[in-house]
């Protein structure tokens, strides 16, 4: 299949939906099929910290993408995001006569009301009007619950992101320390993370956080005390420090799912979190972590739970099942 995909991350961009679509790209690279991404290299873009750090925004193509695009004679198009290639992709499709799907990943709504204070109306009135493709994907069950009160077109379809659980490390004899425990978080440090639930816990053992992002050195300047900070951006030294931890705190209320939950999972690691549409998507709860609208609570309860339970957890959401279930969504325009 010749499969179109348009979407605003690249490949500097710290983040789970980054993570998400290169694992889809080896996979369906992997199965022989043919794969045409248009992100914002195609595009006149910039960039700014203050929006999110490695994210570049599109604002209009660059000569000959659309000529490159009718070319390619996609089979699929998949819209990954909603931003400037996104927009543009959908105007194409929609001029074009282009069946085409698209994902709803990010609680965006929620992102720009904690940092820019707009009003979740506005963002979700254009996620209605954006998300008129044959089929949207989403990445959990409580998600597309949320989208259908929403009021977005039908059909909506869950898409599991797919994780390389080959790429982390288990210790089959790892044990958990309940006496001086390290309760960690790992992945993008930014405002709707709600990190500071977590640092402001009183636990026993260490706190670290792991990662990089707009919010890393006013964290770790407000908490060096509460915690340990490690500024990290690639997955092998994120490996080698989750092998020290026991327990991965995830105190976010907006991910609509959470990479990070299987990759710890992966190492023996169970989940503290609160019961979130994303954390319920992923943990079974007394297994593969705890979940409870008190962390604190959480986090002590995960301590009792066996590290090759959560191993044989985080073994459902590969990569190959992940791209199965993206090709079948896919399957359903044709």
């Amino acid at each position: 299949m010749r499969i179109l995909i348009g979407t605003d991350t690249t490949p500097d961009l710290f983040s789970g939906a980054t993570t998400q679509l290169k694992a889809t790209l080896e996979g369906l690279k992997a199965m022989g099929h043919e794969v045409l991404v248009i992100d914002p290299s195609n595009f006149y873009s910039f960039t700014s910290k203050k929006i999110h750090e490695g994210f570049h925004f599109a604002l209009w193509p660059k000569k000959g993408l659309k000529q490159k695009i009718l070319s390619f004679k996609p089979d699929a198009v998949h819209i990954y995001t909603e931003c400037g290639v996104g927009i543009y992709l959908r105007h194409l499709c929609k001029k074009q006569k282009y069946k085409f799907s698209t994902s709803y990943l990010t609680r965006l709504d929620l992102i720009l009301q904690k940092r820019f204070y707009i009003p979740p109306f506005f963002i979700n009135y254009f996620m209605r009007w954006f998300h008129q493709g044959n089929i949207t994907m989403t990445v959990s069950q409580g998600i597309k619950d949320y989208l259908e009160k929403l009021g977005c077109k039908k059909p909506i379809k869950i898409w599991h992101p797919g994780v390389h659980t080959d790429r982390f490390t288990f210790n089959p004899k790892k044990t958990i320390h309940k006496e001086h425990p390290i309760f960690v978080y790992f992945g993008r440090i930014d405002k709707e993370k709600n990190l500071e639930a977590f640092l402001e816990l009183d636990l026993p053992g260490e706190k670290w956080i792991i990662g990089s992002g707009g919010e890393f050195f006013h964290l770790k300047e407000k908490y060096s005390k509460q915690a340990k900070f490690f500024e990290v951006h690639s997955q092998k030294e994120i490996n080698e420090l989750l092998q020290k931890c026991d327990v991965l705190v995830f105190p976010s209320r907006f991910d609509t799912f959470g990479i990070v939950i299987v990759e710890a999972m992966s190492t023996g690691l169970p989940c503290a979190a609160y019961p979130e549409a994303g954390p319920q998507e992923i943990i079974t709860q007394g297994v593969s972590g705890v979940m409870d609208e008190h962390l604190k609570r959480a986090c002590l309860q995960a301590l009792l739970l066996n590290p090759s339970d959560c191993v044989k957890e985080s073994d459902r959401f590969s990569v190959k099942s992940s791209v199965n279930m993206f090709l079948k969504n896919l399957d359903q325009m044709r």
